[in-house]
Protein backbone atom coordinates (compact mmCIF):
# COMPACT_ATOMS: atom_id res chain seq x y z
CA UNK A 1 0.00 0.00 0.00
CA UNK A 2 1.58 3.77 -1.05
CA UNK A 3 0.56 6.34 1.09
CA UNK A 4 0.88 9.68 -0.91
CA UNK A 5 -0.58 13.26 -0.94
CA UNK A 6 -2.85 12.07 1.71
CA UNK A 7 -3.89 15.43 3.21
CA UNK A 8 -4.96 14.39 6.44
CA UNK A 9 -1.36 12.94 7.21
CA UNK A 10 1.20 15.66 5.85
CA UNK A 11 3.05 13.92 3.34
CA UNK A 12 6.16 16.40 2.19
CA UNK A 13 6.39 17.03 -1.25
CA UNK A 14 9.63 14.72 -2.23
CA UNK A 15 7.69 11.70 -0.65
CA UNK A 16 4.38 12.88 -3.19
CA UNK A 17 6.46 12.64 -6.20
CA UNK A 18 8.62 9.38 -5.79
CA UNK A 19 5.04 7.79 -4.68
CA UNK A 20 3.19 8.86 -7.45
CA UNK A 21 6.17 7.97 -10.03
CA UNK A 22 6.24 4.60 -8.50
CA UNK A 23 2.02 4.32 -9.19
CA UNK A 24 2.12 5.57 -12.37
CA UNK A 25 5.30 3.07 -13.69
CA UNK A 26 3.04 0.14 -12.29
CA UNK A 27 0.01 1.13 -13.99
CA UNK A 28 2.27 1.96 -17.21
CA UNK A 29 3.70 -1.61 -17.11
CA UNK A 30 0.37 -2.75 -16.53
CA UNK A 31 -0.83 -0.85 -19.82
CA UNK A 32 1.14 -2.16 -22.21
CA UNK A 33 0.09 -5.64 -21.10
CA UNK A 34 -3.24 -5.06 -22.53
CA UNK A 35 -3.81 -6.49 -26.08
CA UNK A 36 -7.36 -6.23 -27.58
CA UNK A 37 -8.98 -7.37 -30.89
CA UNK A 38 -10.19 -5.46 -33.85
CA UNK A 39 -13.29 -5.21 -35.73
CA UNK A 40 -14.51 -4.28 -38.45
CA UNK A 41 -18.36 -1.56 -38.11
CA UNK A 42 -19.95 1.29 -39.74
CA UNK A 43 -21.05 4.46 -37.38
CA UNK A 44 -23.51 6.48 -38.71
CA UNK A 45 -26.08 8.52 -37.05
CA UNK A 46 -27.86 11.88 -37.42
CA UNK A 47 -27.60 15.06 -36.05
CA UNK A 48 -30.29 17.60 -35.31
CA UNK A 49 -29.60 21.11 -35.53
CA UNK A 50 -25.97 20.54 -36.17
CA UNK A 51 -23.78 23.99 -35.09
CA UNK A 52 -21.28 22.65 -37.73
CA UNK A 53 -20.88 20.39 -40.99
CA UNK A 54 -18.97 17.98 -39.35
CA UNK A 55 -18.60 15.11 -36.09
CA UNK A 56 -14.73 14.38 -34.84
CA UNK A 57 -14.10 11.14 -33.82
CA UNK A 58 -11.17 10.18 -31.78
CA UNK A 59 -9.57 7.60 -28.90
CA UNK A 60 -6.15 9.51 -28.10
CA UNK A 61 -4.26 6.47 -29.65
CA UNK A 62 -4.08 6.96 -32.93
CA UNK A 63 -7.92 7.62 -34.26
CA UNK A 64 -8.75 10.89 -35.01
CA UNK A 65 -11.46 11.59 -37.91
CA UNK A 66 -13.46 14.33 -38.82
CA UNK A 67 -16.84 12.76 -40.51
CA UNK A 68 -18.47 15.49 -42.46
CA UNK A 69 -22.53 15.59 -42.51
CA UNK A 70 -24.33 16.12 -45.52
CA UNK A 71 -27.20 18.75 -45.74
CA UNK A 72 -29.26 16.74 -43.58
CA UNK A 73 -27.28 16.35 -40.70
CA UNK A 74 -26.41 12.88 -41.62
CA UNK A 75 -22.69 10.97 -41.33
CA UNK A 76 -21.36 7.75 -41.83
CA UNK A 77 -17.84 6.27 -42.04
CA UNK A 78 -17.29 2.42 -42.38
CA UNK A 79 -13.73 1.12 -40.83
CA UNK A 80 -12.25 -2.45 -41.96
CA UNK A 81 -10.68 -2.25 -38.84
CA UNK A 82 -10.81 -0.23 -35.31
CA UNK A 83 -9.93 -1.70 -31.73
CA UNK A 84 -13.34 -1.66 -29.92
CA UNK A 85 -13.69 0.54 -26.96
CA UNK A 86 -14.61 3.89 -25.49
CA UNK A 87 -13.85 6.61 -27.88
CA UNK A 88 -14.59 10.52 -27.73
CA UNK A 89 -17.29 11.69 -30.12
CA UNK A 90 -17.43 15.82 -30.68
CA UNK A 91 -19.75 17.83 -32.36
CA UNK A 92 -18.51 21.60 -31.57
CA UNK A 93 -18.96 22.90 -27.88
CA UNK A 94 -19.73 19.15 -26.78
CA UNK A 95 -18.62 15.90 -26.61
CA UNK A 96 -19.53 12.50 -25.14
CA UNK A 97 -17.92 9.49 -24.43
CA UNK A 98 -19.21 6.07 -26.76
CA UNK A 99 -18.24 2.79 -26.78
CA UNK A 100 -17.74 0.57 -30.11
CA UNK A 101 -17.59 -2.69 -29.05
CA UNK A 102 -18.13 -5.69 -31.85
CA UNK A 103 -20.73 -5.86 -34.37
CA UNK A 104 -21.94 -4.34 -38.14
CA UNK A 105 -23.49 -1.34 -37.07
CA UNK A 106 -23.64 1.44 -34.91
CA UNK A 107 -25.91 4.04 -35.31
CA UNK A 108 -27.04 7.33 -33.07
CA UNK A 109 -28.98 10.38 -32.92
CA UNK A 110 -29.07 13.33 -30.98
CA UNK A 111 -30.65 16.74 -31.22
CA UNK A 112 -27.62 19.48 -30.01
CA UNK A 113 -30.34 21.64 -28.14
CA UNK A 114 -30.49 18.76 -25.66
CA UNK A 115 -26.98 17.08 -26.61
CA UNK A 116 -26.56 14.64 -23.70
CA UNK A 117 -30.10 14.02 -22.97
CA UNK A 118 -31.11 13.33 -26.49
CA UNK A 119 -28.35 11.36 -27.24
CA UNK A 120 -29.85 8.07 -28.06
CA UNK A 121 -28.37 4.26 -29.60
CA UNK A 122 -29.27 1.36 -31.72
CA UNK A 123 -27.59 -1.35 -33.12
CA UNK A 124 -23.99 -2.55 -32.20
CA UNK A 125 -23.31 -2.04 -28.60
CA UNK A 126 -26.26 0.34 -28.45
CA UNK A 127 -27.26 -1.35 -24.79
CA UNK A 128 -23.52 -0.10 -23.79
CA UNK A 129 -23.61 2.94 -24.89
CA UNK A 130 -27.89 4.09 -23.99
CA UNK A 131 -26.64 2.39 -20.38
CA UNK A 132 -23.37 5.00 -20.20
CA UNK A 133 -25.14 8.11 -21.52
CA UNK A 134 -27.85 6.74 -18.67
CA UNK A 135 -25.27 6.75 -15.92
CA UNK A 136 -23.48 10.17 -17.01
CA UNK A 137 -26.79 12.29 -16.39
CA UNK A 138 -27.62 9.97 -13.30
CA UNK A 139 -24.22 11.11 -12.02
CA UNK A 140 -24.88 14.77 -13.36
CA UNK A 141 -28.14 14.02 -10.99
CA UNK A 142 -26.94 13.00 -8.01
CA UNK A 143 -23.48 15.76 -7.98
CA UNK A 144 -26.23 18.97 -8.07
CA UNK A 145 -27.77 17.09 -5.13
CA UNK A 146 -24.69 16.39 -3.30
CA UNK A 147 -24.31 19.56 -3.18
CA UNK A 148 -26.33 19.65 0.36
CA UNK A 149 -24.50 16.59 1.81
CA UNK A 150 -21.30 18.31 2.08
CA UNK A 151 -22.05 19.31 5.58
CA UNK A 152 -21.93 16.24 6.56
CA UNK A 153 -18.98 15.09 8.82
CA UNK A 154 -16.27 13.44 7.06
CA UNK A 155 -16.79 9.79 8.03
CA UNK A 156 -20.46 10.06 7.26
CA UNK A 157 -19.68 11.39 3.94
CA UNK A 158 -17.33 8.87 3.01
CA UNK A 159 -19.29 6.55 3.88
CA UNK A 160 -22.32 7.48 2.04
CA UNK A 161 -20.02 7.68 -1.42
CA UNK A 162 -18.95 4.09 -0.68
CA UNK A 163 -22.08 2.67 -0.53
CA UNK A 164 -23.15 4.52 -3.52
CA UNK A 165 -20.08 3.77 -5.82
CA UNK A 166 -20.80 0.23 -4.17
CA UNK A 167 -24.08 0.38 -5.19
CA UNK A 168 -23.88 1.33 -9.05
CA UNK A 169 -21.08 -0.79 -9.78
CA UNK A 170 -23.54 -3.94 -8.23
CA UNK A 171 -26.19 -2.76 -10.60
CA UNK A 172 -23.73 -2.35 -13.55
CA UNK A 173 -22.78 -5.72 -13.11
CA UNK A 174 -26.11 -7.01 -12.96
CA UNK A 175 -27.12 -5.41 -16.07
CA UNK A 176 -24.01 -6.40 -17.55
CA UNK A 177 -24.86 -9.73 -16.84
CA UNK A 178 -28.65 -9.49 -18.28
CA UNK A 179 -27.65 -7.74 -21.35
CA UNK A 180 -24.25 -10.02 -22.14
CA UNK A 181 -22.43 -6.50 -22.12
CA UNK A 182 -18.68 -6.94 -23.25
CA UNK A 183 -16.28 -7.26 -20.43
CA UNK A 184 -14.08 -4.36 -21.49
CA UNK A 185 -16.62 -1.78 -21.48
CA UNK A 186 -18.00 -3.09 -17.61
CA UNK A 187 -14.59 -2.69 -16.47
CA UNK A 188 -14.29 0.74 -18.41
CA UNK A 189 -17.76 1.71 -16.48
CA UNK A 190 -16.73 0.68 -13.38
CA UNK A 191 -13.67 3.20 -13.79
CA UNK A 192 -16.21 5.72 -14.69
CA UNK A 193 -18.17 5.03 -11.79
CA UNK A 194 -15.45 5.12 -9.47
CA UNK A 195 -13.67 8.29 -10.60
CA UNK A 196 -17.00 10.22 -10.30
CA UNK A 197 -17.15 8.99 -6.91
CA UNK A 198 -13.25 9.73 -6.21
CA UNK A 199 -14.10 13.18 -8.01
CA UNK A 200 -16.93 14.07 -5.14
CA UNK A 201 -14.33 13.19 -2.28
CA UNK A 202 -11.59 15.63 -3.86
CA UNK A 203 -14.04 18.58 -3.65
CA UNK A 204 -15.00 17.84 -0.03
CA UNK A 205 -12.02 19.06 1.61
CA UNK A 206 -12.59 22.99 -0.08
CA UNK A 207 -16.48 22.35 0.15
CA UNK A 208 -17.17 21.07 3.89
CA UNK A 209 -14.22 23.75 5.19
CA UNK A 210 -13.68 26.42 2.63
CA UNK A 211 -10.81 27.84 1.07
CA UNK A 212 -9.68 29.64 4.25
CA UNK A 213 -9.81 26.54 6.77
CA UNK A 214 -8.70 24.10 3.99
CA UNK A 215 -5.89 22.62 6.06
CA UNK A 216 -8.23 21.53 8.83
CA UNK A 217 -8.83 18.65 6.34
CA UNK A 218 -5.75 17.06 8.39
CA UNK A 219 -8.44 15.83 10.63
CA UNK A 220 -9.95 13.80 7.37
CA UNK A 221 -9.59 9.91 8.24
CA UNK A 222 -7.11 8.22 7.16
CA UNK A 223 -8.79 5.67 4.94
CA UNK A 224 -10.56 9.23 2.99
CA UNK A 225 -7.99 8.99 0.53
CA UNK A 226 -7.19 5.42 0.40
CA UNK A 227 -7.96 5.19 -3.54
CA UNK A 228 -4.99 7.28 -3.98
CA UNK A 229 -2.95 3.85 -3.16
CA UNK A 230 -3.93 2.40 -6.34
CA UNK A 231 -4.33 5.08 -8.22
CA UNK A 232 -3.48 4.25 -12.39
CA UNK A 233 -4.43 7.45 -14.49
CA UNK A 234 -1.29 6.63 -16.90
CA UNK A 235 -3.33 5.54 -20.21
CA UNK A 236 -4.41 7.81 -22.57
CA UNK A 237 -6.98 5.65 -23.13
CA UNK A 238 -8.84 7.12 -20.04
CA UNK A 239 -9.25 10.69 -22.02
CA UNK A 240 -12.18 8.96 -23.39
CA UNK A 241 -13.76 8.25 -20.12
CA UNK A 242 -16.12 11.25 -19.13
CA UNK A 243 -15.11 10.90 -15.85
CA UNK A 244 -11.40 11.22 -15.88
CA UNK A 245 -10.51 14.78 -16.76
CA UNK A 246 -12.88 15.86 -13.78
CA UNK A 247 -11.36 13.27 -11.56
CA UNK A 248 -7.54 14.54 -12.44
CA UNK A 249 -8.74 18.57 -12.08
CA UNK A 250 -10.52 17.99 -8.85
CA UNK A 251 -7.13 15.91 -7.73
CA UNK A 252 -4.89 18.79 -8.72
CA UNK A 253 -6.92 21.63 -7.31
CA UNK A 254 -7.01 19.71 -3.78
CA UNK A 255 -3.37 19.36 -3.61
CA UNK A 256 -2.13 22.37 -4.96
CA UNK A 257 -4.50 24.62 -2.84
CA UNK A 258 -3.42 22.57 0.46
CA UNK A 259 -0.07 22.90 -0.92
CA UNK A 260 -0.46 26.61 -1.15
CA UNK A 261 -2.27 26.55 1.82
CA UNK A 262 0.66 25.04 4.03
CA UNK A 263 3.01 27.49 2.53
CA UNK A 264 1.09 30.75 4.24
CA UNK A 265 -0.68 28.91 7.40
CA UNK A 266 -3.84 29.24 6.07
CA UNK A 267 -5.85 29.02 2.92
CA UNK A 268 -7.34 32.80 3.24
CA UNK A 269 -4.41 34.50 1.77
CA UNK A 270 -4.22 32.07 -1.66
CA UNK A 271 -5.81 33.67 -4.17
CA UNK A 272 -7.61 30.73 -6.93
CA UNK A 273 -7.01 32.73 -9.89
CA UNK A 274 -3.63 33.76 -8.97
CA UNK A 275 -0.22 33.06 -10.38
CA UNK A 276 0.92 30.95 -7.46
CA UNK A 277 -2.04 28.58 -7.02
CA UNK A 278 -1.79 28.24 -10.75
CA UNK A 279 2.24 27.63 -10.67
CA UNK A 280 1.30 24.89 -7.94
CA UNK A 281 -0.85 23.15 -10.13
CA UNK A 282 1.76 22.50 -12.64
CA UNK A 283 4.19 21.13 -10.00
CA UNK A 284 1.11 18.61 -8.91
CA UNK A 285 0.60 17.71 -12.88
CA UNK A 286 4.35 17.52 -13.36
CA UNK A 287 4.22 14.78 -10.34
CA UNK A 288 0.95 13.08 -11.41
CA UNK A 289 2.32 11.68 -14.74
CA UNK A 290 5.42 10.15 -15.70
CA UNK A 291 3.26 10.02 -19.34
CA UNK A 292 4.40 13.00 -21.43
CA UNK A 293 0.75 13.51 -23.45
CA UNK A 294 -1.11 13.19 -20.71
CA UNK A 295 1.01 15.90 -18.51
CA UNK A 296 1.34 17.97 -21.33
CA UNK A 297 -3.03 17.95 -22.11
CA UNK A 298 -3.14 18.60 -18.02
CA UNK A 299 -0.73 21.16 -17.82
CA UNK A 300 -1.55 23.02 -21.08
CA UNK A 301 -5.16 22.98 -19.82
CA UNK A 302 -4.24 25.16 -16.88
CA UNK A 303 -1.67 27.12 -18.62
CA UNK A 304 -4.35 28.13 -21.50
CA UNK A 305 -6.18 29.07 -18.62
CA UNK A 306 -4.21 31.25 -16.67
CA UNK A 307 -3.50 33.26 -19.96
CA UNK A 308 -6.70 33.96 -20.49
CA UNK A 309 -8.23 34.92 -17.24
CA UNK A 310 -5.10 36.98 -16.19
CA UNK A 311 -4.23 40.65 -17.50
CA UNK A 312 -1.08 40.97 -16.32
CA UNK A 313 1.95 40.10 -19.00
CA UNK A 314 4.48 39.26 -16.73
CA UNK A 315 2.33 36.55 -14.66
CA UNK A 316 1.92 35.20 -18.20
CA UNK A 317 5.18 34.89 -19.27
CA UNK A 318 6.12 33.47 -15.58
CA UNK A 319 3.91 30.45 -16.40
CA UNK A 320 4.60 30.13 -19.52
CA UNK A 321 8.17 29.14 -18.66
CA UNK A 322 7.01 26.79 -15.93
CA UNK A 323 4.98 25.57 -18.74
CA UNK A 324 7.81 24.75 -21.03
CA UNK A 325 9.53 23.35 -18.19
CA UNK A 326 7.80 20.57 -17.73
CA UNK A 327 6.39 19.44 -21.09
CA UNK A 328 7.88 17.61 -23.77
CA UNK A 329 5.83 18.29 -26.82
CA UNK A 330 6.98 20.96 -29.40
CA UNK A 331 3.81 21.40 -31.09
CA UNK A 332 1.69 21.96 -27.85
CA UNK A 333 4.69 24.46 -26.56
CA UNK A 334 4.45 26.43 -29.89
CA UNK A 335 1.06 26.85 -29.50
CA UNK A 336 0.75 27.89 -25.95
CA UNK A 337 3.32 30.40 -26.23
CA UNK A 338 1.25 32.26 -29.50
CA UNK A 339 -1.86 32.14 -27.26
CA UNK A 340 0.93 34.13 -25.00
CA UNK A 341 2.04 36.34 -27.15
CA UNK A 342 -1.86 37.13 -28.59
CA UNK A 343 -2.84 38.33 -25.30
CA UNK A 344 -0.31 39.70 -24.00
CA UNK A 345 -0.67 42.14 -26.82
CA UNK A 346 -4.34 42.55 -26.09
CA UNK A 347 -3.14 43.87 -22.65
CA UNK A 348 -4.80 47.24 -21.06
CA UNK A 349 -2.84 50.41 -23.16
CA UNK A 350 -2.24 48.58 -25.97
CA UNK A 351 -4.32 49.12 -28.99
CA UNK A 352 -6.80 46.79 -30.44
CA UNK A 353 -6.56 46.14 -34.42
CA UNK A 354 -9.05 48.59 -36.13
CA UNK A 355 -10.66 45.76 -38.19
CA UNK A 356 -13.34 45.72 -40.63
CA UNK A 357 -17.01 44.95 -39.88
CA UNK A 358 -20.72 45.18 -42.04
CA UNK A 359 -23.09 47.00 -40.31
CA UNK A 360 -26.80 45.71 -40.75
CA UNK A 361 -27.29 47.26 -44.42
CA UNK A 362 -24.13 44.97 -45.69
CA UNK A 363 -21.95 48.21 -45.60
CA UNK A 364 -18.18 47.75 -44.68
CA UNK A 365 -16.86 49.99 -41.92
CA UNK A 366 -14.20 50.16 -39.38
CA UNK A 367 -14.03 49.12 -35.73
CA UNK A 368 -12.43 52.75 -34.92
CA UNK A 369 -15.01 54.97 -36.53
CA UNK A 370 -17.43 53.48 -34.02
CA UNK A 371 -15.68 54.12 -31.01
CA UNK A 372 -16.46 57.69 -29.94
CA UNK A 373 -16.52 57.14 -25.76
CA UNK A 374 -16.05 54.40 -23.42
CA UNK A 375 -17.51 51.18 -25.31
CA UNK A 376 -17.98 47.85 -24.24
CA UNK A 377 -17.41 45.32 -27.28
CA UNK A 378 -19.48 41.59 -27.00
CA UNK A 379 -19.04 38.98 -29.19
CA UNK A 380 -22.00 36.37 -29.53
CA UNK A 381 -22.83 33.77 -32.23
CA UNK A 382 -25.93 32.55 -33.55
CA UNK A 383 -24.19 28.91 -32.82
CA UNK A 384 -24.85 29.63 -29.21
CA UNK A 385 -28.30 30.93 -29.12
CA UNK A 386 -28.66 30.51 -25.57
CA UNK A 387 -25.41 33.01 -24.49
CA UNK A 388 -26.86 35.02 -27.42
CA UNK A 389 -30.12 35.71 -25.98
CA UNK A 390 -28.60 36.27 -22.23
CA UNK A 391 -25.64 38.85 -23.17
CA UNK A 392 -28.13 41.10 -24.93
CA UNK A 393 -30.80 41.00 -22.29
CA UNK A 394 -27.61 41.63 -20.03
CA UNK A 395 -26.39 44.52 -22.62
CA UNK A 396 -29.78 46.25 -22.44
CA UNK A 397 -30.52 46.73 -18.71
CA UNK A 398 -26.54 48.00 -18.48
CA UNK A 399 -27.21 49.74 -21.44
CA UNK A 400 -30.42 51.61 -19.32
CA UNK A 401 -28.19 52.32 -16.43
CA UNK A 402 -24.77 53.68 -18.15
CA UNK A 403 -26.16 55.38 -21.58
CA UNK A 404 -22.66 56.92 -21.15
CA UNK A 405 -21.14 53.62 -22.49
CA UNK A 406 -21.23 52.58 -25.86
CA UNK A 407 -22.59 48.95 -26.08
CA UNK A 408 -21.41 47.21 -29.42
CA UNK A 409 -22.62 43.71 -30.58
CA UNK A 410 -19.86 41.57 -32.76
CA UNK A 411 -21.25 38.70 -34.61
CA UNK A 412 -18.76 35.94 -35.41
CA UNK A 413 -21.29 33.90 -37.64
CA UNK A 414 -20.25 33.55 -41.25
CA UNK A 415 -20.62 36.57 -43.34
CA UNK A 416 -21.64 34.47 -46.07
CA UNK A 417 -24.78 32.83 -44.48
CA UNK A 418 -28.19 34.53 -43.11
CA UNK A 419 -27.23 33.22 -39.35
CA UNK A 420 -26.66 36.56 -38.45
CA UNK A 421 -29.39 38.61 -40.46
CA UNK A 422 -32.26 35.73 -38.97
CA UNK A 423 -31.20 36.20 -35.01
CA UNK A 424 -31.57 39.61 -35.84
CA UNK A 425 -35.41 39.35 -36.80
CA UNK A 426 -35.79 36.55 -34.01
CA UNK A 427 -34.72 38.18 -31.13
CA UNK A 428 -35.49 42.07 -31.63
CA UNK A 429 -31.57 43.28 -31.43
CA UNK A 430 -31.17 46.69 -31.45
CA UNK A 431 -28.67 47.04 -35.09
CA UNK A 432 -28.20 50.33 -34.47
CA UNK A 433 -25.10 48.92 -32.49
CA UNK A 434 -24.89 45.66 -34.02
CA UNK A 435 -21.99 44.55 -36.10
CA UNK A 436 -20.61 41.45 -37.88
CA UNK A 437 -16.41 40.88 -38.54
CA UNK A 438 -15.56 40.94 -42.01
CA UNK A 439 -13.35 38.21 -41.61
CA UNK A 440 -13.90 36.16 -38.86
CA UNK A 441 -11.52 33.74 -38.76
CA UNK A 442 -8.76 35.75 -39.06
CA UNK A 443 -9.69 38.65 -36.83
CA UNK A 444 -10.65 35.08 -34.14
CA UNK A 445 -7.06 34.43 -34.28
CA UNK A 446 -5.92 38.09 -33.36
CA UNK A 447 -8.04 38.59 -30.58
CA UNK A 448 -8.17 34.76 -29.34
CA UNK A 449 -11.28 34.72 -29.29
CA UNK A 450 -11.87 30.97 -28.82
CA UNK A 451 -15.62 30.94 -28.73
CA UNK A 452 -18.28 33.50 -28.13
CA UNK A 453 -18.07 34.64 -24.67
CA UNK A 454 -15.64 36.96 -24.68
CA UNK A 455 -15.78 41.06 -23.66
CA UNK A 456 -14.22 43.82 -23.90
CA UNK A 457 -14.05 47.42 -22.89
CA UNK A 458 -12.17 50.16 -25.10
CA UNK A 459 -11.78 53.50 -25.04
CA UNK A 460 -11.23 56.18 -27.69
CA UNK A 461 -8.30 55.55 -30.50
CA UNK A 462 -9.20 51.54 -29.75
CA UNK A 463 -7.07 51.72 -26.68
CA UNK A 464 -7.82 48.63 -24.57
CA UNK A 465 -9.00 49.20 -21.02
CA UNK A 466 -9.97 45.45 -20.68
CA UNK A 467 -9.55 42.89 -22.70
CA UNK A 468 -11.58 40.53 -21.09
CA UNK A 469 -14.62 41.70 -18.89
CA UNK A 470 -17.15 39.39 -17.75
CA UNK A 471 -19.96 41.49 -17.87
CA UNK A 472 -22.42 38.82 -15.50
CA UNK A 473 -19.94 39.64 -12.28
CA UNK A 474 -21.68 40.39 -9.50
CA UNK A 475 -19.69 43.12 -9.25
CA UNK A 476 -19.84 44.11 -13.16
CA UNK A 477 -21.70 47.95 -12.33
CA UNK A 478 -19.18 49.00 -9.87
CA UNK A 479 -16.36 48.24 -12.24
CA UNK A 480 -17.90 50.13 -15.28
CA UNK A 481 -18.39 52.99 -12.68
CA UNK A 482 -14.43 52.67 -12.13
CA UNK A 483 -13.93 53.22 -16.19
CA UNK A 484 -16.45 55.81 -16.49
CA UNK A 485 -14.82 57.54 -13.24
CA UNK A 486 -11.64 57.85 -15.05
Amino acid sequence: MIDYISLSRKRNYKILYIALLAVSLAALISCEEENSGETSIVLTGKIINPKADFIVLRNYSGVRDTIKLNKKGVFLKEYESITPGLYTFAHPTEYQSIYIGYGDTLRLRLNTKAFDESLAFTGAAAKENNYLINLFLEIEKTNRNLMSEYHREPADFKRMIDDLTAKRIKSLKKTAKKNGFQTDFVENTVKTIRFSSWSTLERYAYTHYGKGDILKSDVLPSNFYAYRDHLEICDTKLLNNYAYRPYVTSLVSNVALYNCARKHGSGKAVDRNGYEYRKEKLHVIDSLFINEELKGIFAGIETRNFIRSRKNAGEINDLVAEFLEISQNEQLNNEITKIAATYINLDPGNKLPDFKIYDDQKNVTQLSSNINGLSVLFYWSSKNESYAIRVHRKVNELRYKYPEIKFIGINLDNPESDAWKDARAQFGFNMATEFQLVNSQSISKQLALRNDKRSMVIAPGLTILDPNINLFHYRIETTLLGYLSR
